[in-house]
Protein backbone atom coordinates (compact mmCIF):
# COMPACT_ATOMS: atom_id res chain seq x y z
CA UNK A 1 0.00 0.00 0.00
CA UNK A 2 2.56 2.43 0.83
CA UNK A 3 4.52 2.08 -2.65
CA UNK A 4 0.88 2.26 -4.46
CA UNK A 5 0.52 5.77 -2.03
CA UNK A 6 4.12 6.43 -3.30
CA UNK A 7 3.43 6.45 -6.83
CA UNK A 8 0.09 8.24 -6.61
CA UNK A 9 2.49 10.92 -5.27
CA UNK A 10 4.97 11.10 -7.79
CA UNK A 11 2.24 10.81 -10.33
CA UNK A 12 0.35 14.21 -8.86
CA UNK A 13 3.57 15.85 -9.18
CA UNK A 14 4.48 15.59 -12.31
CA UNK A 15 0.66 16.17 -13.65
CA UNK A 16 1.72 19.61 -11.79
CA UNK A 17 4.80 20.05 -13.58
CA UNK A 18 3.30 19.39 -16.97
CA UNK A 19 0.70 21.15 -16.47
CA UNK A 20 2.35 24.37 -15.37
CA UNK A 21 5.01 24.10 -17.89
CA UNK A 22 1.46 24.21 -20.37
CA UNK A 23 0.25 27.15 -19.13
CA UNK A 24 4.33 28.89 -19.02
CA UNK A 25 4.39 27.95 -22.36
CA UNK A 26 0.86 29.39 -23.61
CA UNK A 27 1.89 32.58 -21.98
CA UNK A 28 4.80 33.01 -23.52
CA UNK A 29 2.80 32.17 -26.94
CA UNK A 30 0.40 34.87 -26.14
CA UNK A 31 2.70 37.28 -25.82
CA UNK A 32 3.43 37.63 -29.37
CA UNK A 33 6.61 39.15 -31.16
CA UNK A 34 9.77 40.68 -29.60
CA UNK A 35 9.36 44.30 -29.78
CA UNK A 36 12.26 46.05 -31.18
CA UNK A 37 11.78 49.80 -30.39
CA UNK A 38 13.63 51.91 -32.59
CA UNK A 39 13.88 54.67 -29.49
CA UNK A 40 15.51 52.01 -27.87
CA UNK A 41 18.40 51.89 -30.44
CA UNK A 42 18.89 55.44 -30.01
CA UNK A 43 15.68 57.25 -32.35
CA UNK A 44 14.95 60.24 -31.79
CA UNK A 45 11.35 61.49 -32.87
CA UNK A 46 12.21 65.16 -32.85
CA UNK A 47 12.08 66.13 -36.58
CA UNK A 48 15.97 66.88 -36.31
CA UNK A 49 18.42 64.36 -35.16
CA UNK A 50 19.25 61.93 -37.33
CA UNK A 51 18.26 58.27 -36.82
CA UNK A 52 18.93 55.78 -39.66
CA UNK A 53 21.73 54.35 -38.11
CA UNK A 54 19.08 53.94 -35.40
CA UNK A 55 16.58 51.94 -37.80
CA UNK A 56 19.40 50.00 -39.20
CA UNK A 57 20.47 48.78 -35.72
CA UNK A 58 16.85 47.85 -34.49
CA UNK A 59 16.47 46.19 -37.84
CA UNK A 60 19.36 44.07 -37.47
CA UNK A 61 18.69 42.81 -33.87
CA UNK A 62 15.16 41.98 -34.84
CA UNK A 63 16.10 40.30 -37.96
CA UNK A 64 19.03 38.21 -36.46
CA UNK A 65 17.52 37.16 -33.26
CA UNK A 66 15.91 33.25 -32.76
CA UNK A 67 11.82 34.26 -32.01
CA UNK A 68 9.25 36.35 -33.62
CA UNK A 69 10.34 40.14 -34.08
CA UNK A 70 8.74 43.11 -34.76
CA UNK A 71 10.30 46.67 -35.40
CA UNK A 72 8.29 49.32 -34.11
CA UNK A 73 9.04 53.27 -35.17
CA UNK A 74 6.37 55.11 -32.55
CA UNK A 75 4.50 58.34 -32.58
CA UNK A 76 7.45 60.93 -33.70
CA UNK A 77 9.04 62.50 -36.29
CA UNK A 78 12.01 60.78 -37.15
CA UNK A 79 14.53 62.59 -39.71
CA UNK A 80 16.37 59.84 -41.61
CA UNK A 81 18.77 59.35 -44.44
CA UNK A 82 19.49 56.15 -46.05
CA UNK A 83 17.75 53.06 -44.41
CA UNK A 84 18.78 49.55 -45.07
CA UNK A 85 16.66 46.88 -43.87
CA UNK A 86 18.97 43.44 -45.61
CA UNK A 87 18.48 39.82 -45.24
CA UNK A 88 18.35 36.42 -45.10
CA UNK A 89 16.56 36.55 -41.63
CA UNK A 90 17.18 34.56 -38.78
CA UNK A 91 13.98 35.08 -37.21
CA UNK A 92 10.71 33.20 -38.00
CA UNK A 93 8.75 34.45 -40.82
CA UNK A 94 7.20 37.06 -41.45
CA UNK A 95 9.56 40.08 -39.48
CA UNK A 96 7.13 42.75 -39.11
CA UNK A 97 8.06 46.94 -39.33
CA UNK A 98 5.07 48.73 -37.90
CA UNK A 99 5.08 52.57 -38.52
CA UNK A 100 3.50 54.27 -36.23
CA UNK A 101 4.99 58.01 -36.82
CA UNK A 102 6.26 60.03 -39.29
CA UNK A 103 9.51 59.80 -41.30
CA UNK A 104 11.01 62.78 -42.95
CA UNK A 105 13.67 62.32 -45.60
CA UNK A 106 16.61 64.37 -45.58
CA UNK A 107 16.42 67.54 -48.21
CA UNK A 108 20.43 66.68 -48.95
CA UNK A 109 21.10 64.74 -51.72
CA UNK A 110 24.59 63.89 -50.80
CA UNK A 111 22.91 61.70 -47.87
CA UNK A 112 21.88 59.39 -50.41
CA UNK A 113 25.33 57.81 -52.30
CA UNK A 114 23.67 55.18 -52.77
CA UNK A 115 20.80 56.67 -54.72
CA UNK A 116 17.93 54.68 -51.94
CA UNK A 117 15.81 56.03 -49.01
CA UNK A 118 14.29 53.13 -47.97
CA UNK A 119 15.99 49.64 -49.13
CA UNK A 120 14.60 46.22 -48.20
CA UNK A 121 16.13 43.50 -49.46
CA UNK A 122 17.34 39.80 -49.82
CA UNK A 123 14.28 38.91 -47.67
CA UNK A 124 11.85 36.39 -47.41
CA UNK A 125 8.57 36.98 -45.38
CA UNK A 126 7.98 40.64 -44.10
CA UNK A 127 4.88 42.21 -43.35
CA UNK A 128 5.09 46.53 -43.13
CA UNK A 129 2.27 47.98 -41.61
CA UNK A 130 0.60 50.71 -39.37
CA UNK A 131 -0.97 54.12 -40.16
CA UNK A 132 2.49 56.39 -40.15
CA UNK A 133 3.41 58.05 -43.10
CA UNK A 134 6.94 58.12 -45.44
CA UNK A 135 7.35 62.00 -46.34
CA UNK A 136 10.03 62.10 -49.15
CA UNK A 137 10.47 66.10 -49.00
CA UNK A 138 10.79 65.86 -52.45
CA UNK A 139 9.91 69.28 -53.16
CA UNK A 140 13.17 70.17 -52.07
CA UNK A 141 14.65 68.11 -54.96
CA UNK A 142 12.44 67.84 -57.78
CA UNK A 143 14.27 70.51 -59.30
CA UNK A 144 17.24 68.18 -59.98
CA UNK A 145 15.34 65.47 -61.65
CA UNK A 146 16.47 64.77 -65.07
CA UNK A 147 13.62 62.46 -66.11
CA UNK A 148 10.89 64.27 -66.33
CA UNK A 149 8.41 62.65 -68.81
CA UNK A 150 11.22 59.80 -69.97
CA UNK A 151 9.57 56.85 -70.17
CA UNK A 152 13.08 54.88 -69.79
CA UNK A 153 15.38 57.00 -67.70
CA UNK A 154 17.52 56.44 -64.42
CA UNK A 155 16.37 58.92 -62.49
CA UNK A 156 19.05 61.13 -59.86
CA UNK A 157 16.33 61.21 -57.35
CA UNK A 158 15.91 58.21 -54.70
CA UNK A 159 12.61 56.18 -54.10
CA UNK A 160 11.27 56.11 -50.64
CA UNK A 161 10.53 52.57 -50.58
CA UNK A 162 12.61 50.26 -52.99
CA UNK A 163 12.11 46.33 -52.73
CA UNK A 164 14.90 44.58 -54.26
CA UNK A 165 15.01 39.94 -54.66
CA UNK A 166 12.25 40.28 -51.75
CA UNK A 167 9.56 37.39 -51.98
CA UNK A 168 6.33 36.73 -50.03
CA UNK A 169 5.77 40.54 -48.22
CA UNK A 170 3.18 42.74 -47.78
CA UNK A 171 2.89 46.85 -47.10
CA UNK A 172 0.31 47.88 -46.03
CA UNK A 173 -1.86 50.74 -44.34
CA UNK A 174 0.74 53.49 -44.74
CA UNK A 175 1.19 56.93 -46.21
CA UNK A 176 3.80 57.81 -48.92
CA UNK A 177 4.29 61.80 -49.29
CA UNK A 178 6.03 63.90 -51.73
CA UNK A 179 8.84 61.03 -52.65
CA UNK A 180 11.63 62.45 -54.12
CA UNK A 181 11.36 60.14 -56.61
CA UNK A 182 9.76 57.06 -57.60
CA UNK A 183 7.31 56.08 -54.51
CA UNK A 184 7.88 52.54 -54.39
CA UNK A 185 9.93 50.71 -56.37
CA UNK A 186 10.17 46.67 -57.02
CA UNK A 187 13.13 44.70 -58.74
CA UNK A 188 13.92 40.80 -59.18
CA UNK A 189 11.43 40.45 -56.56
CA UNK A 190 8.26 37.35 -56.05
CA UNK A 191 4.81 37.34 -54.19
CA UNK A 192 4.73 41.24 -52.84
CA UNK A 193 1.23 42.38 -52.23
CA UNK A 194 0.50 46.13 -51.80
CA UNK A 195 -2.62 46.99 -49.93
CA UNK A 196 -4.30 49.98 -48.14
CA UNK A 197 -1.85 52.67 -49.58
CA UNK A 198 -2.27 56.33 -49.81
CA UNK A 199 0.63 57.64 -52.17
CA UNK A 200 0.19 61.22 -53.15
CA UNK A 201 2.38 64.00 -54.62
CA UNK A 202 1.65 67.45 -56.27
CA UNK A 203 0.74 66.77 -59.92
CA UNK A 204 3.60 68.96 -61.22
CA UNK A 205 6.29 66.51 -59.56
CA UNK A 206 8.31 64.63 -62.05
CA UNK A 207 8.97 61.37 -61.93
CA UNK A 208 7.16 60.08 -59.29
CA UNK A 209 5.44 57.18 -60.01
CA UNK A 210 3.32 55.47 -57.39
CA UNK A 211 4.61 51.65 -57.58
CA UNK A 212 6.75 50.97 -60.69
CA UNK A 213 7.52 47.14 -60.96
CA UNK A 214 10.55 45.06 -63.66
CA UNK A 215 11.69 41.92 -63.39
CA UNK A 216 9.24 40.64 -60.68
CA UNK A 217 5.95 38.45 -60.87
CA UNK A 218 2.27 38.00 -58.70
CA UNK A 219 1.97 41.20 -57.72
CA UNK A 220 -0.49 42.27 -56.18
CA UNK A 221 -2.22 46.00 -55.63
CA UNK A 222 -5.48 46.84 -54.19
CA UNK A 223 -7.26 49.50 -52.62
CA UNK A 224 -4.56 51.89 -52.97
CA UNK A 225 -5.05 55.65 -53.71
CA UNK A 226 -2.56 56.58 -55.79
CA UNK A 227 -2.49 60.39 -57.32
CA UNK A 228 0.66 61.28 -57.97
CA UNK A 229 2.62 63.51 -60.66
CA UNK A 230 3.31 60.69 -63.18
CA UNK A 231 1.88 56.68 -63.75
CA UNK A 232 -0.33 55.64 -60.86
CA UNK A 233 1.92 52.34 -61.10
CA UNK A 234 4.37 51.25 -64.30
CA UNK A 235 5.51 48.12 -65.72
CA UNK A 236 8.58 47.38 -66.67
CA UNK A 237 10.82 45.20 -68.01
CA UNK A 238 9.62 41.52 -67.23
CA UNK A 239 6.80 42.15 -64.82
CA UNK A 240 4.40 39.49 -65.21
CA UNK A 241 1.37 37.96 -63.16
CA UNK A 242 0.28 41.94 -62.05
CA UNK A 243 -2.96 41.95 -60.40
CA UNK A 244 -4.97 45.14 -59.36
CA UNK A 245 -7.99 46.18 -57.63
CA UNK A 246 -10.46 48.32 -55.83
CA UNK A 247 -7.66 51.13 -56.37
CA UNK A 248 -8.18 54.74 -56.78
CA UNK A 249 -5.80 56.60 -59.27
CA UNK A 250 -6.19 59.71 -60.37
CA UNK A 251 -2.72 60.77 -61.86
CA UNK A 252 -1.24 64.13 -62.86
CA UNK A 253 1.49 65.29 -65.07
CA UNK A 254 2.45 62.87 -67.72
CA UNK A 255 0.28 60.14 -66.37
CA UNK A 256 -1.64 57.96 -68.41
CA UNK A 257 -3.99 54.96 -67.39
CA UNK A 258 -3.65 52.95 -64.26
CA UNK A 259 -1.00 50.30 -65.12
CA UNK A 260 1.28 52.08 -67.60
Amino acid sequence: MALVRRFDEVAKITVFFVGLAALLFCGRADLGPKVFDVTKYGATGDSESENAQAFIQAWNAACQSNGAAKVVIPPGTYLSGEVFFVGPCNCPKPIIVEVQGTILAQTDLSEYPNGQWFSVADIDGLVVTGAGTFNGQGEASWQYDSCGRQTVCNSPLPPSIGFLNVSNTILEGVKLVNSKGINIKVADSHNLTFQNLDITAPSNSPNTDGIHISNSDQITVKSCNIATGDDCISKGEGATNIVISAGRCTPGLGAGPLLH
